[in-house]
């Protein structure tokens, strides 16, 4: 958690969660590992019936974060220098905690609005 990473990297992995039929891009030899991603959100929020797609491409949820890559727009959720295994650590941590379903399981800064130009200057402080 002193990573100053880390707070992009859970709110990556919390919007992944929230949205509604969202879009999650990933490299091509991790195609069945996004896809047991989609099967532990079926799993653990049963409630939930637009799940996620998986598609071929970079690692992001198209729209709402990139994990990697080049800095994207400042209305994209961006953590420089992660990959699959640190998203999918978060995502699986806020799934069993009960997030999205919960009252304060997203961790630190879940129930804030997010501020993506500070969180970029932190980053690289």
């Amino acid at each position: 958690m002193s990573d100053p990473r880390w707070p992009s990297l859970r709110e990556a992995a919390r919007r992944f969660l929230r949205e509604d039929g969202c879009t999650l891009s990933i490299p091509e030899e991790l195609i069945d590992a996004g896809w047991k991603i989609v099967q532990m959100i079926a799993d653990y929020v049963p409630s939930k019936i637009d799940l996620p797609t998986v598609v071929k491409g970079d690692l992001a949820v198209v729209g709402l974060a990139q994990i990697g890559g080049k800095e994207p727009s400042i209305d994209i959720c961006w953590v420089p220098n992660c990959g699959w295994d640190d998203f999918s650590e978060q995502v699986i941590d806020l799934l069993k905690a009960g997030y999205p379903g919960c009252v304060g399981c997203g961790g630190p800064g879940a129930e804030e609005e997010w501020n993506e130009q500070l969180r970029r200057v932190r980053i690289f402080e």
